[in-house]
């Protein structure tokens, strides 16, 4: 084997059940990770190239507790944001993605961090909410998964 491109995906809900085909109801967010492996760090099993179950493990440990960490905010849809504020903090995301994968999980001259795509419903701008019919809006949005977490 040789140097591969292995490419791996994750959603918002951190659901490893979830498929990409499954979920193309424009309703969802996704992490689209391509990483450059060295030939001991990749294998290819069930028609894919996968990273070999240790890394594999490591990788749905790490974005597991990464996507844990931004639950939240996935849940509400950015909701302290405003217009183009939306699309800053999905920057500041995968900026933190990045240097998370580099801290827990990449391995210098074996595996390295070739692209991330967002794939899916991310916003690139959001109302700012002046209106009166907005805020009711966003004020129940907010009460809702308030409660939600209160559960």
């Amino acid at each position: 084997m040789a140097i591969a491109l292995v490419k791996e995906m994750f959603n918002e809900f951190n659901d490893p059940d979830l498929t990409y085909i499954e979920s193309r109801d424009g309703n969802t967010e996704w992490f689209k990770l391509s990483f450059l492996a060295d030939d001991k760090y990749h294998t290819y099993k069930d028609g894919k190239r996968q990273f070999i179950e240790k890394y594999n493990d490591e990788l749905n440990d790490v974005m597991s507790n990464f996507l844990n960490k931004y639950q939240k905010e996935f849940e509400s849809s950015f909701i302290d944001e405003n217009e183009f504020e939306v699309l800053d903090r999905t920057k500041e995301i995968a900026k933190d993605l990045k240097e998370t994968l580099d801290k827990e999980f990449l391995v210098p001259d074996g595996i390295v961090l070739f692209s991330i795509d967002l794939v899916g419903s991310w916003q690139a701008f959001k109302s700012s909410g002046k209106s009166d019919l907005e805020k009711r809006f966003y004020q129940n949005i907010s009460e809702h998964v308030k409660e939600q977490h209160e559960k």
